[in-house]
């Protein structure tokens, strides 16, 4: 009995908590008249995660400027107990008017790392080759934020694939944020930058420290059948 008291409590707390926070969001977003303004008041909204909170910031991903967007998908980060819907909500976001829009695109694997949904795995491994660098470099930091195994193989295979870029001066297809390839040294730094983010990310799973892809590759097939994420 004392059990189910001190949960009732608990789940009021939270409710009442829910709803002032729903209550000066309403209030800021009457006066919210600028992109930043709105911005900040999702992001205060985002933090008092909560299955009334979720439907008022989730459509902010999908709609509104830029700042807005980048906002709604980083506090989505924050619903971890409902992990399910906000990962849903945040793959989804990934195409239609975010499609050509890296910051967003970055601020939503920046949410899946926070929420470290299984799910998100196959997408978060397609995207570390996608089209922007910056989203790219974001997909491969989630990934070793989320640390599973399951992000390995990917990672090493991408950073292999990296270096032989490099050394026959090609640059993966990947662009900046304006969606333009640049010059060759342009496109050589863009490699050699998320280079640092997939190695990063290795590092991050599995607490090792090799350098280049030729180690990862070579550590990586002898460890693979047995390897668990260290604590």
């Amino acid at each position: 009995m004392a059990t189910l008291i001190l949960l009732c409590g608990l789940l009021t707390q939270d409710d009442n908590a829910a709803k002032e926070a729903l209550e000066r969001f309403n209030a800021s977003m009457k006066t919210a008249s600028t992109p930043a303004a709105r911005a900040s008041a999702v992001s205060e909204l985002a933090r008092t995660p909560h299955e009334k909170t979720l439907p008022k910031v989730a459509p902010f991903v999908v709609s509104d400027a830029t700042e807005v967007r980048v906002a709604a998908a980083k506090g989505l980060g924050n619903f971890k107990d409902y992990k399910a819907k906000a990962s849903a909500i945040l793959q989804g976001a990934l195409g239609g008017i975010n499609a050509k829009e890296p910051d967003v695109q970055a601020a939503i694997f920046e949410g899946l790392a926070m929420l470290r949904d299984e799910t998100a795995l196959p997408l978060i491994h397609k995207n570390m080759r996608g089209d922007y660098v910056k989203a790219s470099k974001a997909a491969a930091a989630a990934a070793g934020k989320m640390r599973f195994a399951e992000s390995m193989d990917a990672l090493v295979g991408l950073l292999v694939d990296i270096d032989r870029w490099l050394k026959q001066k090609q640059g993966g297809g990947y662009k900046d944020d304006k969606g333009q390839a640049g010059d060759e040294n342009a496109q050589k730094t863009r490699l050699e930058d998320l280079r640092k983010s997939v190695i990063q990310a290795c590092k991050d799973i599995t607490k090792e420290k090799w350098a280049t892809s030729e180690e990862w590759q070579i550590w990586w097939s002898r460890k693979k059948a047995g390897f668990k994420v260290p604590e």
